[in-house]
C-alpha cells in the first residue's frame, strides 16, 4: 500500500509520498548512546518541550487527524488533549518507577535496576494517529529508549507532524524517527541487530505475522491487537445510563476503536426495552461532515474499510440477524456507513464472531447472568469488557470470570495514561501506559553485591 493522504469525507487524494530508503540505524544508535545517559529529569525537560508544542499546535494537529482519517474535529481535538496526559503522568512518576528497587537478601546490597533496551521499532495504526503513536513512544522515551515509527500508510501527514514535534523541540536527531517503509523493509528492520524491541497496534492477523518475524530475531514485542468487546447489561442495570454508555462507547471514532463495545449482551428481562431505547438513540446520531460541530459520526477512514463493514452487516443479516438502519440520509460521497443496530445476533453470526470496525451495535440476548458471562468469553479476543448493574458489590465478584485485559463497571472502557492497557487471547500481550507500560522495554537487571 502506498503512503497517501486521502480525505475520507470526499475521497479526494490530497498528497502522495514516496517510500523512504532503508533507515540508517546508526542515526538512532548514536542518539541512544546520548539519550540513555541523561537522567530522567533531563529527559523530562526535553519531552516537556514536545508536550508544549503539542498544546500550541492542537488545532493544527486535530485538523490533520480529521483530514486524513475522518473523525469529527471535536474528537480529534480531544485526542490531542488526551495525548498531553501521557507527558503529565510520566513527568510526575517516571523517576520513581525507574528508581532501583532494593530487595533484602543475604547480600550486602541487592536491587533491581531498570535500564533502557535501545532502539524500539513501532508499527502504529490510523484510527488514533497521535494518541496511539505517542502512548507507545512517551513511556519508551522516558525509560531511556529511542524510537522509530512506521505509521499507517493512510496517515502520512500525521506521521510527519509527530516527527516534526521532536525536531522542533530540539531533541537530538534519532531520538524519534519516522520512516515511510515498505512491508519488506519493515521486516528487514526488525531483523536488524540494532533493534531491541517491537511495538505493534493493529489487527490480530497482522500482529501474528509481526510477532513471528520479531520472534525469529529474539526481539521483545508488545502486541495491542483487536477486540470484540462485550458490553454486559444485567437485569438490574440503570437502563438510561447503560444506553448512554452504549452510544458513547460505540459511536466514538465512528466505531473504529479497538476498545469500543461491539457485542451488547443484555439480560432477556430487559432486552426489549434496552434495544428500543438504543435504536431510538442511534437514530438520532448525526452523520456528516467531520468538520461540522454537530457531526457525531464521520466517515470511515478508507473505502476498503467501509466496504468491509457493509459486507459484514449483509452477511450477518443473511445468517439471521435483523438490521435496524438509521433512517437519516448519509452523504453519497465519502466512506460513510449508516449507524445500524443488529438484533437476533448469536454465536455463529458474523457480527458475534468478528470485530466490526464501524458504527454497528450487535445485540445479544442472555438467558441469565452466567449465560451473559459465557457469551462474553465466547470470543477469540480478550481486550476489554464492561458490566452494567446497580449492584456493584455483586458485580465485583464477577470480574475475575471475565477473560479480558480491562474490565470497567458502569463506565465505558477507555485507555488512561495512569493505567496499563492491553489484552489477552488474540487481543495480544504486553501492556502500554501506567508503570507496567513504562517497564515493557527495559532490562530489569538483578544486582547482587556480596
Amino acid at each position: 500500500m502506498k503512503y497517501e493522504s486521502r480525505n475520507p469525507a470526499t475521497s479526494e487524494l490530497i498528497q502522495s509520498f514516496y517510500f523512504d530508503n532503508f533507515p540508517d540505524v546508526s542515526i538512532s544508535k548514536n542518539a541512544f548512546r546520548n539519550w540513555k545517559k541523561l537522567s530522567v529529569e533531563e529527559r523530562n525537560n526535553s519531552l516537556q518541550k514536545v508536550a508544549k508544542l503539542i498544546a500550541e499546535r492542537k488545532r493544527e494537529l486535530a485538523a490533520l487527524i480529521t483530514l486524513e482519517m475522518g473523525k469529527p474535529l471535536s474528537e480529534a481535538e480531544h485526542e490531542v488533549e488526551k495525548t498531553l496526559t501521557l507527558f503529565d503522568f510520566y513527568s510526575k512518576n517516571a523517576e520513581q518507577f525507574l528508581s532501583p528497587q532494593y530487595v533484602e537478601t543475604s547480600a550486602t546490597k541487592s536491587y533491581l535496576a531498570y535500564e533502557p533496551l535501545g532502539i524500539i521499532f513501532s508499527i502504529m495504526p490510523w484510527n488514533f494517529p497521535l494518541w496511539q503513536a505517542l502512548r507507545f513512544a512517551v513511556p519508551a522515551l522516558y525509560a531511556g529508549n529511542v524510537a522509530i515509527l512506521k505509521h499507517a500508510p493512510s496517515v502520512p501527514q500525521c506521521a510527519k507532524a509527530i516527527e516534526q514535534l521532536f525536531h522542533d523541540a530540539g531533541l537530538e536527531n534519532g531520538v524519534f524517527k519516522n520512516y515511510f517503509l515498505t512491508n519488506e523493509d519493515a521486516a528487514k528492520l526488525m531483523e536488524n541487530a540494532a533493534i531491541a524491541g517491537v511495538s505493534f497496534t493493529g489487527s490480530d492477523a497482522t500482529g501474528s505475522i509481526i510477532a513471528s518475524q520479531a520472534g525469529k530475531s529474539i526481539k521483545k514485542v508488545v502486541m495491542e491487537l483487536g477486540g470484540n468487546d462485550p458490553f454486559i447489561v444485567l437485569k438490574d442495570a440503570d437502563l438510561e445510563s447503560a444506553v448512554n454508555g452504549a452510544i458513547k462507547s460505540r459511536s466514538i471514532n465512528a466505531g473504529q476503536a479497538c476498545n469500543g463495545a461491539k457485542r451488547f449482551i443484555v439480560a432477556k428481562e430487559i432486552s426489549e426495552e434496552f434495544t428500543q431505547k438504543l435504536i431510538n438513540k442511534v437514530n438520532q446520531l448525526k452523520v456528516g461532515n467531520p468538520l461540522e460541530n454537530s457531526t457525531q459520526i464521520g466517515p470511515l477512514a478508507r473505502k476498503d474499510l467501509q466496504q468491509k463493514v457493509l459486507k459484514q452487516i449483509k452477511t450477518s443479516v443473511e445468517q439471521g440477524a435483523v438490521a435496524h438502519v438509521s433512517p437519516q440520509q448519509i452523504p453519497e460521497i465519502g466512506n460513510y456507513v449508516s449507524p445500524t443496530v443488529l438484533t437476533n445476533v448469536q454465536p455463529g453470526v458474523l457480527a458475534f464472531e468478528e470485530e466490526v470496525f464501524g458504527p454497528v451495535f450487535s445485540i445479544v440476548e442472555a438467558n441469565d447472568e452466567q449465560d451473559a458471562i459465557n457469551l462474553a468469553n465466547n470470543s477469540k479476543y480478550g481486550l476489554s469488557a464492561s458490566i452494567w448493574s446497580t449492584n456493584v458489590e455483586h458485580v465485583s465478584t464477577l470480574i475475575s470470570e471475565i477473560e479480558a485485559g480491562n474490565v470497567f463497571v458502569n463506565e465505558v472502557v477507555r485507555s488512561n495514561a495512569h493505567l496499563p492497557f492491553g489484552g489477552v487471547k488474540h487481543s495480544g500481550f504486553g501492556r502500554e501506559m501506567g508503570e507496567a507500560g513504562l517497564k515493557e522495554f527495559v532490562n530489569i537487571k538483578t544486582v547482587f553485591i556480596k
